[in-house]
């Protein structure tokens, strides 16, 4: 054995669950607002991830899956309580209707639109405008969620999807307090849907 010690899957995972334990928190997540508690914000509403590599796999063997944080964008490690329904997005689409406007360079011309964000996330948005953009355009969002404050300003982010007056969105860059506003606004938007 080469002066190795090999050790089953198995037991590697039961040896590494000590180390998980500060994450491992019971709860229903996302289905009721409540429960899995984000280890970087404390938010309370995450959302099953997609498993990546092996460790993983072998972790979900005992019971222990990814999430991520809705609130944040964390990846964390947690044993949820069996719910009967497994989502297929990692973030949750929230139903909204903001208007927004955006400003886009394209093969060389400047493209101004406005429209509506009718689903938010925090990682990206659908657009439905007049204007459609094609796949793959990079463009500046400003999302005017309240009368009374300043829009929520996206410094980049691109075009993944358009189909007749309806885009998908994913936001690249965002500054840190205009992406902490996001947040806020998600937190609010998601206890009001809870609760």
């Amino acid at each position: 054995m080469n002066g190795k010690s090999q050790h089953s899957p198995l037991r590697l995972v039961r040896e590494k669950r000590e180390e998980l334990q500060p994450l491992l928190v019971g709860g229903e997540g996302l289905a009721r607002g409540h429960g899995l508690e984000c280890p970087n914000c404390k938010g309370r509403f995450a959302r099953r991830s997609h498993r990546r590599g092996v460790w993983e796999f072998l972790c979900s063997l005992v019971l222990i899956y990814p999430y991520r944080c809705q609130l944040c964008a964390h990846r964390f490690l947690a044993t949820p309580r069996p719910r009967p329904r497994t989502p297929h997005r990692e973030f949750a689409r929230l139903h909204v209707r903001f208007p927004a406007s955006f400003r886009s360079a394209y093969a060389g011309q400047t493209v101004g639109g406005e429209g509506a964000v009718v689903t938010l996330s925090i990682r990206g948005c659908s657009l439905s405008s007049l204007q459609p953009l094609v796949k793959g355009t990079l463009l500046r969002l400003h999302i005017h969620h309240a009368e009374q404050q300043a829009p929520i300003e996206v410094d980049v982010a691109a075009v993944r999807s358009s189909a007749r007056k309806r885009m998908g969105i994913e936001f690249l860059h965002l500054q840190p307090d205009e992406e902490a506003r996001l947040r806020r606004l998600l937190e609010h938007l998601l206890y009001g849907r809870f609760h």
